[in-house]
């Protein structure tokens, strides 16, 4: 299990040349973290559900979201989960909130569910999986009771369907591949971050293709799994827009 240590061990020693500053408010750069994370498990998911051709009964994109979920309780001790459980799902709401402010329409059409129904999903995964340790959590981020009670038998159903998927994943198989980072990982802070995961994930799952994680500049704030490069892109706009968001709605300032 791992703590979230963040800014000085994750990336204290980013070198000069990088595409992404983080920001030297602590706070800030912990939101930036536990997002980078979440969203990097969620395109995670877009991997292996290509590369191992898994079956999706539902929509890819919530798949994605249930399997950062549980990523997070299961990767990570209690603080750390919290954190990254609350930094996510306040993002989730600040971007709503936001939408809302500009006057924007309810994205109905869209792929992923909208920013509120992800903040409660991430919350109901997050809380089914220990509800005696965290009804507090539940009941400060405005879970209801109603959705709660179910949330112990969701969680279970998420662990047992995507644990059942990637039984047999084990490193070490002959002709096994695993996750590849892209450029090096001191030259940003948010490849850094990354990195870090894929160290830990690939000493538990191997995958028959080789995926390749990077950081790019897109255009847009962004992050994307590429089934026809097996390539997972994190964008530094997406990185910027995260500390735009987090000192628009989620500080208080």
């Amino acid at each position: 299990m791992k703590s979230l240590c963040l800014i000085a061990c994750l990336w204290g020693g980013a070198a000069q040349a990088q595409s992404f500053t983080m920001p030297e408010d602590e706070d800030a750069a912990e939101f930036v973290t536990s997002n980078v994370i979440a969203t990097f498990y969620h395109e995670l998911g877009h991997a292996l559900i290509d590369v191992l051709q898994l079956p999706v009964l539902g929509r890819e994109e919530d798949a994605a979201d249930t399997l950062s979920a549980l990523l997070i309780h299961q990767g990570w001790e209690e603080e750390a989960a919290a954190t990254l459980t609350y930094d996510t799902a306040n993002a989730y709401w600040a971007y709503s909130e936001e939408a809302k402010a500009e006057g924007y329409d309810m994205a109905f059409w869209d792929e992923h569910s909208l920013d509120m129904q992800r903040y409660y999903n991430l919350i109901c995964l997050y809380y089914g999986a220990e509800p005696d340790l965290r009804a507090d959590d539940a009941k400060e981020l405005g879970l209801p009771d109603d959705r709660a009670e179910r949330c112990p038998d969701e969680y279970q159903l998420a662990a047992d369907s995507w644990g059942g998927l990637l039984e047999g994943l084990e490193p070490g198989t002959d002709g096994s591949f695993g996750l590849k980072i892209d450029g090096d990982r001191d030259s940003d802070p948010i490849l850094e971050i990354m990195a870090q995961e894929v160290d830990v994930l690939n000493e538990s799952y191997a995958l028959p293709e080789e995926v390749t994680v990077l950081v790019a500049p897109c255009g847009e704030p962004n992050a994307f799994y590429s089934p026809s490069e097996r390539t997972i892109t994190f964008c530094t706009e997406y990185a910027t827009d995260l500390v735009r968001i987090y000192m628009a709605g989620v500080s208080g300032d």
